[in-house]
């Protein structure tokens, strides 16, 4: 059996065969909820997306979000509209979208076919991407961005490949401006840099400078949130309400 399970998997038709067929699965599975209904986090969410692009970052200062997710989806309800179903669908894009990656990631990775497929398994399945694929909020495209930090940071600062390290620059930036997160993720790739690949500390210092020039801009918006949003956000008013009544 299992020499029939390796043979499978050394097949050339494997992945092409696997792949499609995790992505239909999981789009079954995360399309059962797509009715339903909407809270008022998702609410607000639409009411920021509706606003201008120069506007949104603004308006965030009465929230403790990042701007991406909000750009991303004004774009897109400017194509597709504001339905539930329309805005979920964002969601849903990149939760699919983190099968492929997590399968070609891994296997770069590990080095093998086995470990892409079992990841690819795990990312079609996952209930976490599941659940969150149903909801007009940040956090599959935070999965996605934060499998990308996660490729780019083994190929470029523990393996030395630099063309990577310019893809960890600019994916650690932009998890940076989809959720405050990847700031406890940055501390976390610190670390790990300290005690596991300490010959690579001068590479991920670089890299960091290049983070930090890159969420420059965004930081006395963090800090003031840090400073003025401190109560839960079920008793704060809509950022999209408060914009209303500026």
């Amino acid at each position: 059996m299992r020499a029939r399970f390796e043979a499978a998997l050394a097949a050339p038709w494997a992945v092409p065969v696997a792949l499609p067929a995790l992505v239909l699965i999981s789009l079954y599975l995360r399309t059962r909820q797509r009715h339903a209904g909407g809270g008022s986090d998702e609410g607000s969410a639409v009411g920021i997306a509706h606003e201008h692009w120069t506007s949104i970052p603004g308006l965030l200062h009465q929230d403790g979000s990042p701007p991406l997710y909000y750009m991303l989806l004004g774009l897109w309800i400017r194509l597709f509209g504001d339905s539930e179903i329309a805005t979920h669908a964002l969601s849903l894009v990149f939760g699919l979208a983190c099968i492929p990656l997590a399968f070609f990631a891994a296997r770069a990775v590990f080095g093998d076919r086995r470990s892409g497929l079992i990841a690819a398994v795990v990312a079609a399945l996952d209930p976490f991407l599941t659940y969150y694929a149903t909801e007009t909020r940040m956090y599959e495209l935070e999965a996605f961005l934060s499998m990308v930090v996660a490729w780019s940071y083994v190929e470029g600062i523990m393996r030395g490949r630099r063309a990577w390290v310019a893809v960890f620059v600019i994916s650690v930036a932009l998890l940076l401006y989809s959720h405050n997160w990847g700031l406890f993720l940055c501390v976390g790739l610190a670390a790990t840099t300290l005690l596991v690949v300490r010959e690579r500390l001068k590479l991920f210092a670089i890299a960091t400078a290049g983070v930090a020039v890159l969420y420059l801009p965004w930081l006395p918006t963090l800090l003031f949130q840090a400073r003025h949003t401190g109560a839960p956000w079920s008793t704060r008013p809509s950022v999209h309400d408060l914009a209303l009544t500026a």
